[in-house]
């Protein structure tokens, strides 16, 4: 079984520019977190470019921090499992009643509103085989409410490249099947499959969770697996040991 991890993304409040910072692993037993120091792209040291300072719990970037428990700044994140609402915070979010603490971050992203981070579901690469998941994003802008009713938990959705992006040239659009512009892939991921489709590489897409009364940025969850191709598997396969070498 794999290390259940969660990376940990800033936001630039100006740009509006996501950054992968840093990892949350839990292995079973106990919790670790560090931050990314691979030379990513929209990774720890770009941040580090476009201001960012490290959380004032983790203030030591080279070390990793062990707990037998989730670190108490990221547990406050969680929603109050005593709060009068929280079967319905469930319920909302597809979560069982017995659901993890680390289950209730993926699933909410740990949002607050005093500061700019959040946690995402990383890429899992095994050998040539990947798959992650991903909440579209910038979903208010485009036709995601006009066609959520229609959508179904399994349809397939299409990406296509737009390097003609201004903001971004690694930019890639999600497509429902008819056509219909639902938003991007966030920046953290589009690379990995700006390059894999590039390369011809093979994967599915379909939609995991639709969530109708959630925030826009946590409505519809896709799922994406495949295989890489012989031109991006040595890159698929360190960031699998950059993983291993942190976990364990």
């Amino acid at each position: 079984m794999r290390p259940f991890v969660l990376w940990l993304i800033w936001q630039n409040e100006c740009t509006r520019q996501r950054y992968h910072v840093g990892n949350l692993v839990h292995d079973g037993t106990k919790y670790v977190f560090y931050y990314e120091h691979s030379r990513k792209r929209r990774g720890l040291f770009e941040a580090l470019e476009n201001g960012y300072k490290p959380h004032l719990a983790f203030r030591d970037m080279e070390r990793k921090y062990v707990s037998d428990r989730l670190f108490g700044p990221f547990e406050r994140r969680l929603p109050d499992r005593r709060r009068p609402d929280f079967l319905e915070i469930l319920r909302t979010y597809g979560l069982p009643h017995d659901c993890t603490d680390m289950d209730l971050l993926r699933a909410t992203g740990g949002k607050l509103a005093t500061d700019s981070y959040e946690f995402v579901a990383p890429i899992y690469v095994l050998g040539n085989h990947f798959d992650f998941d991903f909440y579209v994003a910038g979903w208010r802008y485009y036709e995601g409410d006009q066609v959520i009713q229609d959508l179904k938990v399994g349809d397939k959705v299409h990406f296509r490249l737009e390097p003609e992006n201004r903001r971004d040239a690694k930019a890639v659009e999600v497509l429902t099947d008819k056509g219909c512009k639902l938003g991007y892939i966030p920046a953290f991921y589009s690379e990995f499959m700006f390059n894999l489709i590039q390369n011809n590489g093979c994967y599915t897409a379909r939609i995991e969770s639709i969530h109708v009364k959630a925030f826009p940025q946590r409505k519809v969850n896709i799922n994406v697996y495949g295989v890489l191709p012989m031109s991006c598997q040595t890159q698929g396969l360190d960031m699998l040991h950059q993983v291993a070498l942190q976990v364990t």
